[in-house]
């Protein structure tokens, strides 16, 4: 009894030791070099792979327009956060539907001159412009949950 305890004490013991993956920080040094822009972020598990992946929609006259600001999508992994996708002229407010496209959760977001327009992943991530994407329906819209909106 008590070498199984050991065993199961050693266990739990390295799984908390083990290290944590890198932050969103050193995804966004990577993508961003030392300018990291001013930005709003999210995390959720967008996949349900059980890790947390981040929505950064940055801010500033680098990445927004008279149309909206750009969105990055960050995959995330044991090993941190890479860059899934970006979606140029988004505004917000930002949501996550509870509908699914190819295993990832339906973002919907405000695109100029659409109103609110649902954004589908792929094999290849989000698409880079919403306003070519379809509106939002009920459906859509029904159990939606805000993540990002103008503060």
């Amino acid at each position: 009894m008590k070498a199984a305890l050991f065993v199961i004490v050693a266990a739990l013991s390295a799984c908390a030791s083990a290290e944590s993956p890198p932050p969103l920080e050193s995804a966004l040094a990577d993508q961003f070099g030392e300018d990291v822009p001013a930005h709003q972020r999210a995390v959720i598990d967008l996949n349900a792979d059980g890790f947390d992946d981040a929505l950064v929609y940055a801010l500033g006259s680098d990445w927004c327009g008279s149309a909206g600001c750009t969105l990055f999508v960050f995959k995330g992994s044991p090993e941190g956060f890479s860059l899934l996708s970006r979606s140029t002229v988004v505004q917000l407010p930002l949501s996550v539907s509870t509908q699914h496209s190819a295993g990832w959760r339906d973002l919907i977001v405000h695109a100029k001159g659409q109103g609110n327009v649902v954004l589908k992943a792929t094999a290849e991530g989000y698409p880079l412009n919403p306003s070519l994407q379809p509106a939002a329906s009920a459906d859509d819209l029904q159990g939606s949950e805000i993540l990002l909106d103008y503060n």
